[in-house]
Parts: structure tokens; sequence; C-alpha cells
């Protein structure tokens, strides 16, 4: 798995800290942003809060306005005023509490109430526990729908079904994933970050979560706590953003909805190095700053930040692919670019209409297995992951007819690189002294990880080779190929390239539209 860099601390120009991580940003409808084009799921843990508060079905009317009910949907720090507050628990609730089934009894989050009970050698209780009004919302269910309380803690009791049922309806799809046990004790789902950024979307937007989304904006403290970078968030931006911490370096944000996000949006951080909230606060500052939202947290001092991703409001495209005509220079002998129109809008007919005819080896092109392996993959087969996601373009020295040999070529940042030779300036005058690449560098490249490798040219083997020797060391298409690329106007540098080919059902190759969006790395 590749670690995405987010963002580096640097002392004196000399970078000193970087944070490894993914942001994942959904609309709801698709994913907008992602630091990574690979499907990663974690336990979702105490991100889940609203949503398993959601699955309880405690009804409106009895929690609306009760602070000690907004204690469940986050994870709070147990300060001295709410610990109090605690103590004036209904004894609808009250009687709940021997039959609370959480492991690990400790002190509060909160410093100074933690360090002035223990001065005053109090023992740890259970109302410390962040997870103290979660699992009273279960067991009020249980007890509302006549589920077995002594088992609310195992993954096949009634409760954990309803919030799979809950959570697929949010998600729009049946949930079918694998469950892990939590550190307070319950069940807790492994989603992927895309799945949990939508259900944050949802908290923004969907009229079923408004009571929980209301009362998570009426009473921020109670989602955290004090200096809690969750509460302050949602502080600094009021009524305009929720925002809930997780456990092991997750942090979830509902953007309500705007003028330019209708819908809002729901955006997830995921800390490779653990619980760190301050980090996770200045990872998720350039998109809120980018949407007009404060970010919180400041830099330590003697440091400056570099971030690695551009946010969404300040992507550019950068077109890599070359137009397309007849005058597109293809390989000698296959098939060129040609056009026939059959309704013409310009000559009076109601609608223009037309087809073409070219080699799938045009311009910009993706190639399939199939075209060098007998029984190997055709384009439509190949996984269109393999297309998107974080890549390098790295410019090579060679001169024109010679071959880029593994020794030529040193480590990459990413699992995706395109090579810049600049042997095959004009795409529209085929020229056979293009620079190759040997079948061992491409053999390196497959077997470091690499799943994707582009290159200027039209092939990544000589013009006149017969045997594809480069081709067939990409270990049967383990490594995909992208050639014909514009990269003229490319600096180098780390970037997110998006050239889906086409489904073609049996092809060869494809014709890719392949675009760059520029990051800061």
């Amino acid at each position: 798995m590749h670690l995405s860099s987010l963002f580096s601390f640097y002392r004196n120009g000399v970078r000193e800290i970087s944070v490894t991580g993914e942001i994942v940003v959904s609309n709801g409808t698709e994913t907008l942003f992602s630091t990574s084009s690979e499907r990663l799921a974690f336990p979702a843990r105490s991100l889940l809060k609203p949503f398993q508060f959601f699955a309880a079905g405690l009804d409106p009317q009895t929690w609306t306005g009760d602070p000690l009910y907004a204690a469940a949907l986050g994870s709070i720090s147990a300060t001295a005023e709410q610990v109090e507050a605690f103590k004036q628990l209904p004894d609808r609730r009250r009687h709940l509490i021997p039959k609370l089934a959480i492991p690990n009894i400790g002190y509060p989050m909160d410093e100074a109430h933690r360090e002035a009970l223990k001065a005053q050698s109090i023992p740890p209780a259970v109302e410390y526990h962040s997870c103290f009004s979660k699992h009273l919302g279960i067991l009020e269910a249980c007890e509302r729908n006549g589920w077995d309380a002594g088992t609310y803690n195992k993954v096949g009791h009634p409760y954990h079904e309803k919030l799979r049922d809950s959570l697929g309806a949010l998600l729009g799809q049946p949930l079918r994933c694998e469950w892990v046990v939590d550190g307070c004790g319950l069940p807790s789902p492994v989603l992927e970050l895309s799945q949990m950024a939508k259900l944050f979307q949802q908290l923004a937007k969907a009229e079923s979560l408004s009571g929980i989304r209301n009362q998570m904006l009426r009473f921020p403290d109670w989602i955290g706590g004090p200096k809690r970078v969750d509460t302050r968030l949602m502080a600094e931006n009021e009524g305009k953003v929720i925002a809930k911490e997780g456990a092991d370096g997750l942090l979830g944000l509902s953007i309500l909805p705007s003028t330019k996000y209708p819908n809002g949006l729901g955006i997830v951080c995921k800390l490779y190095g653990g619980y760190q909230p301050f980090l996770a606060g200045l990872a998720v500052a350039p998109l809120l700053e980018a949407v007009g939202l404060a970010a919180v947290g400041s830099i330590p001092a003697g440091q400056t930040i570099r971030y690695h991703y551009r946010p969404l409001e300040q992507t550019r495209c950068l077109d890599i692919s070359p137009t397309v005509s007849a005058r597109t220079a293809v390989f000698p002998g296959d098939v060129p670019f040609s056009r026939e129109v059959s309704l013409d809008a310009e000559k009076g007919d109601h609608l223009t209409l037309s087809s073409c005819h070219t080699t799938l080896h045009v311009g910009a092109h993706a190639d399939a297995p199939s075209h060098f392996i007998k029984g190997g993959k055709s384009i439509d087969a190949v996984s269109p992951d393999l297309y998107s996601g974080l890549c390098e373009v790295r410019t090579v020295t060679k001169k024109r007819g010679e071959v880029l040999e593994a020794k030529d070529l040193g480590e990459f940042k990413t699992r995706r690189v395109l090579l810049r030779t600049g042997s095959f300036p004009d795409m529209e005058h085929f020229n056979e002294d293009f620079v190759a690449l040997s079948p061992e560098l491409i053999k390196k490249l497959s077997e470091s990880g690499m799943v994707l490798v582009g290159v200027d040219t039209p092939s990544l083997d000589p013009a006149d080779s017969k045997t594809l020797a480069a081709h067939h060391a990409t270990l049967n298409g383990k490594l995909a190929i992208l050639e014909g690329l514009d990269l003229t106007q490319v600096e180098d540098g780390i970037y997110w390239l998006s050239a889906s080919p086409l489904k073609l059902e049996g092809a060869d190759a494809s014709p890719v539209r392949a675009l760059l969006t520029p990051l800061s790395w």
C-alpha cells in the first residue's frame, strides 16, 4: 500500500517531519477527491457514533435539546461539568448503568479533571469513559425493543443488525463488511474511506438525520470538549460544519449545504500515525479554506508547513492527450484516423452525427495485454483503477534511438510513472528513432509494485521490434501501459492522473483522454 504524504514541517527549509495519511471528499453522488486510488478500508470505530445513535432509533421527542444525549453523538472529554451533569440522569437511564459492558475503565480525557481526580485519590469510573453515553443509548434501544441487554456487545445482536441496515440505507446499497471489536468493547464495521465520507455527507443533508445534525450543531462542547479539534471546528464555523474525532487517526467532517455544494460535503481524514487530532486538523485545513471555512491549529514555532496536495478549488487539469485528427501520425501500415459525417447541422440537418475509423493505438492510448500476449486480457477486462491515481512525471536524458535502461532511473515516489523522453516531438510526423524502454527496466518497475508506466512515444519497444520484449516484461499486463502522451508542457513532479480507457469489448487497446491534476509535493 502506497502511503500518501499529506504535509510536512520544515525547519529552515529542511524537511523535519512528514505526516502521512489519506483524505477523501464525497458529495454523496461521487468521490470528488481522494489522495489514494486504492479502496482503503479501516475500522470506523468512534467516527460512527452519530450513526450508531441513529440506529438505536430513539424518539427525537425524548432527547432533542438534551446535552446528555448529545454526549452519545461524540466522544466527550468528561470534564468536571459534564460528569456532574451525568449525575442528573433520569431514573429511566440511571438503572441501565450496571448493565454497561465497557472494558478498560479509566480517567477522563480532560486533563484538568483527570489530574484533579487523581490528586483526590478518586478511582476510575465508567462515567468518565468517552463512550459512556453511546452504550447507554444502545441499552435504551434494547429495553424499548425487547432485545437481550446482556449480549448487546456481540456482532450478531439485533442492534448491530439494525446498524448494518441503517448504514446500508444511507450508503444506498447493502453493507457487506468485516467487523472488529472497538476499544470500548462494541463491534465496529470496517468501512472504506469513501463510505465514511459519504456517511458524513449524509449527516450534512439527509432529512432522516436532521435531529442528530441539529443536536450536534447545538451542543458542540458535548461532542468533544475544551481544546478538542472537533469542538473547535464547530465553534469556528458555527452552523456550517459538524466535526467528529475518531480513534486511531480518523476525523470526519460534514460540510452543510451551500450554493456551490447544495448536497453538502463529507470529508474524512485518516492519519497513519494514529490519534493525533492536532495534525488531523492541520491536514484538512486547505480543504476547509478552499470552501470558505475556518481551519484550526497552529504551526509549531520555528517550523513552516508545506502541503502535498491541492484542495478542490485550487485544482486545474493539464491535458496530456494530443489532438486526434487525420493528421495524427500512426505506425506505418496502421489505420489512420478518419471521420465520416452522416448528418450535419451546419448544412441544415436537425443534428450532427458522425462516425470514425481508426486504429485503437491512435494518439494517447492504453495497450491491453491482448495486444501482445495470446490469450491476454482485452482492454475491457483491465481494471480502470490502474489508470487513475497519484503519478510521477520524470524527464529522462537519452538521445533519440537509444534505449532507456534500469540503471538510468532511480526510485519513484508513486506507483505510476510517466516518462518524458522528448524523442517523438511531432505527433503529426512519425519518426522511428524514438527512445525505447528496455525489458529489464519494465521488469524492474513491474516487480517493484508499479502499476502503470506511460511514455511520450508511440511504443515502449523500438519501432522495428517484432518481439515486443518490453511489452512482455509487464508480466502479462500487471503493469498498465499508456503510450502517445503529450508531456511537452508538463513539469517534473507529482500529479493526479486520470486516463481511463473506453470499455471496448475484446479490444487490444483504447484511446484515452489523459489528464493530470497538479499536486504540491
